[in-house]
């Protein structure tokens, strides 16, 4: 009998320690689960805190970028402005002139190519040009059967355009092509004329 009971708080001793040990576990399980969460609250948080460093730089960098960036929009749009108001104010004064001093200009302009045409069967095109103009073009190429001279109603600009025969060169005096010209020689001149000086 005293061998049962021996047994028996042999097995309740084991028992024992088996549930001081299984709560040992326990607690270690539940201490080890609070710092894996603590641990992971950390980084979760620290994760946040680096995103958020992140898109404050980036947005300040957009901030920055835009902030930069406005004054050279403002300086290519004020140069379009420039631009075509000066390109309007041209077409608009060349409009004008009389179409008598226009046509003479043009013709005056082709005499120097004279010599060429002469020398080729081309075709004088002639675009808005009073009828002073267009006999003076005859007359200059009137000894010349190889070059007819023509009222064009396919040319876009006011002037004049020749075209040989076999394409070896091309003249064109128009309008447009004069406002080309004004632009890229003497912009500097116009500009301060129509805007006033900017210095």
């Amino acid at each position: 009998m005293e061998e049962i009971r021996g047994i028996e708080a042999l097995a309740e001793e084991i028992l024992n320690d088996a549930r001081k040990r299984a709560d040992r576990i326990l607690r270690k399980a539940e201490e080890d689960a609070r710092v894996v969460e603590a641990q992971a609250d950390r980084k979760i948080q620290q994760a946040l805190e680096a995103l958020e460093r992140e898109y404050q730089t980036k947005r300040e960098a957009a901030a920055r970028a835009m902030r930069a960036h406005l004054p050279l929009e403002q300086q290519r749009l004020d140069i379009e402005y420039r631009d075509a108001a000066l390109r309007k104010a041209l077409q608009d004064a060349l409009a004008a002139v009389d179409p008598r001093l226009f046509g003479a200009w043009c013709v005056r302009r082709l005499r120097r190519a004279a010599e060429l045409v002469r020398s080729s069967v081309a075709n004088v095109m002639v675009c808005g040009l009073d009828s002073s103009a267009e006999q003076d073009l005859r007359a200059l190429f009137a000894d010349s059967p190889s070059v007819s001279v023509e009222v064009s109603t396919s040319m876009k600009s006011r002037g004049l355009s020749v075209k040989p025969s076999d394409d070896s060169y091309h003249i064109s005096i128009t309008q447009d092509e004069l406002v080309a010209w004004l632009l890229d020689e003497k912009r500097g001149e116009l500009g301060a004329a129509l805007f006033g000086s900017t210095q």
